[in-house]
Formats: structure tokens, C-alpha cells, sequence
């Protein structure tokens, strides 16, 4: 049933880009730094959504591998816990504990 839904809404997505592309087919002038460029409006959009996607997944990956990084960090800061956890669940354990006791004041 949800094959059913997704198939539908990736058609109408592909007619309604379809029909933007149709409507969005004169040429526009694109001034960059070097020049200008006559392109059709509906390649000048996916070039920009498609620009705007290469940056937000280079910000996702930047994201992501600082992530990582921390990851393995704390991975070995708990390996590190561990052991010494392991090292203190080794001691011995004195049965007595050794509290002096306090000092006796003599009478004057």
C-alpha cells in the first residue's frame, strides 16, 4: 500500500516539475563575476538546487566526521573507565577498617 502512496507522489512530483520546466523554458540572462550567460530558467533553478544541495552535504559531512571524532573519543575515554574500574574491583578488601582512635585528654 505505502509502494502504492510513494509511487504517486513521485509522479506528481516529476509532473509538476515537468509543468514548471514547460511553463519556465525562456532564457534568462546569468551575470557571474567573468561574464553573463543566456540559460533557460529551469536550468538556472537545478543548477542553483543542485548547488544548495553540494553545500548542505558538505555541512552534513563536516557534521558527521566531527561527530565521529568525538565518538571514538569517548570510546576510549570508556575503555579507559573500564579498566581502571576493573583494577579497583581487584583490590584487595581489608576487612577492618583502620580508624584511630581519638586521642585521650589526661586530667589536669
Amino acid at each position: 500500500m505505502w509502494r502504492i502512496v510513494l509511487l504517486v507522489l513521485l509522479i506528481a512530483v516529476l509532473v509538476l516539475g515537468a509543468s514548471i520546466g514547460y511553463f519556465n523554458a525562456q532564457s534568462v540572462t546569468f551575470n557571474y563575476l567573468l561574464g553573463e550567460w543566456q540559460i533557460p530558467l529551469i536550468a538556472l533553478l537545478i543548477a542553483d538546487f543542485a548547488f544548495g544541495v553540494l553545500i548542505a552535504l558538505a555541512v552534513a559531512a563536516a557534521r558527521i566526521l566531527s561527530l565521529r571524532l568525538e565518538v571514538r573519543r569517548l570510546r576510549g575515554r570508556i575503555r579507559e573507565n573500564e579498566a581502571e574500574l576493573r583494577n579497583l574491583r581487584n583490590l584487595p578488601v581489608n576487612p577492618e577498617p583502620s580508624i584511630a582512635a581519638p586521642p585521650t585528654s589526661s586530667p589536669v
